[in-house]
């Protein structure tokens, strides 16, 4: 990173005079475990309310360091505001609050950013058991529509299929571990991390994505369904995955996959 050092100095001078920048953040776990390199780094500009949703209306958040000195590297990053930072904080999808996990503050006008970053990246242990409810209802789900095209043949069909009984599965194994989802380039890395899991979990994944078949179905599905009792016996997981796959647009509400 002493390849930016300069450059984020630079940045961080010229932003502190404008009054409407109120912090400038260096995103942290986002950019290390997706494998950046020294050359690639991204900031969160912190701004006004105002400017933002100024910025907002014009399509205008995304930021990239125009210095002509930066030829080896790329700073890059977007525009959000304290209002959003509350939003995320008491509303925020996991991918959202993941993006703030392990940020390094470069300079604030804010008090309590550090205070808001905590509480952002802290997990939502009151939506636990209600986020296991869905997913567990979509693994059930992809896996019955995993033997479905396995069977028939529908190369199109499984290819989704294993892809969401993943997700789904995955994302079960992280909020046991009460770990944030950090969206699905990461989703391995974290179940890499995740101290409680089924044995060889990794290893069926791997092997349903690369070679399907029944007995690798098998195994997976097996493997995530008896590792413990997820949901209430009651549960009618038919039910949560007409609410989430077919009636999703009529609360216009966030993809269960991204929540």
């Amino acid at each position: 990173m002493s390849i930016f050092s300069a450059h984020l100095a630079r940045l961080s001078e010229q932003l502190q005079l404008d009054p409407s920048v109120l912090a400038l953040l260096l995103a942290g776990e986002e950019g290390s475990r997706s494998g950046a390199t020294v050359a690639e780094l991204d900031v969160i500009i912190v701004v006004s309310d105002e400017e933002f949703e100024q910025r907002l209306q014009q399509g205008r958040l995304y930021y990239k360091m125009t210095d002509c000195a930066v030829q080896n590297g790329t700073v890059t990053g977007r525009y959000i505001s304290p209002r959003y930072l509350d939003k995320v904080a008491r509303t925020g999808s996991e991918p959202a609050r993941f993006a703030f996990m392990g940020a390094v503050i470069v300079f604030s006008r804010l008090p309590q950013l550090r205070t808001m970053i905590n509480d952002i990246t802290e997990y939502p242990l009151h939506l636990k058991q209600a986020n296991m409810n869905r997913f567990y209802a979509q693994f059930e789900a992809w896996y019955h529509e995993c033997k479905r095209a396995l069977l028939q043949q529908e190369h199109y069909v499984l290819h989704q299929s294993i892809m969401n009984l993943l997700l789904f599965g995955g994302r079960l194994i992280l909020a046991h571990n009460e770990m944030l989802y950090p969206g699905y380039k990461l989703l391995v890395h974290m179940l890499e991390h995740a101290q409680r899991k089924p044995e060889q979990l990794l290893q069926s994944m791997q092997a349903m994505m690369v070679t399907p078949s029944e007995v690798c179905l098998e195994r997976l599905y097996r493997q995530i369904r008896d590792y413990r009792n997820w949901v209430d016996d009651e549960l009618s997981w038919t039910d949560y995955v007409i609410m989430d796959n077919e009636l999703q647009w009529l609360r216009q509400s966030v993809s269960v996959g991204d929540i």
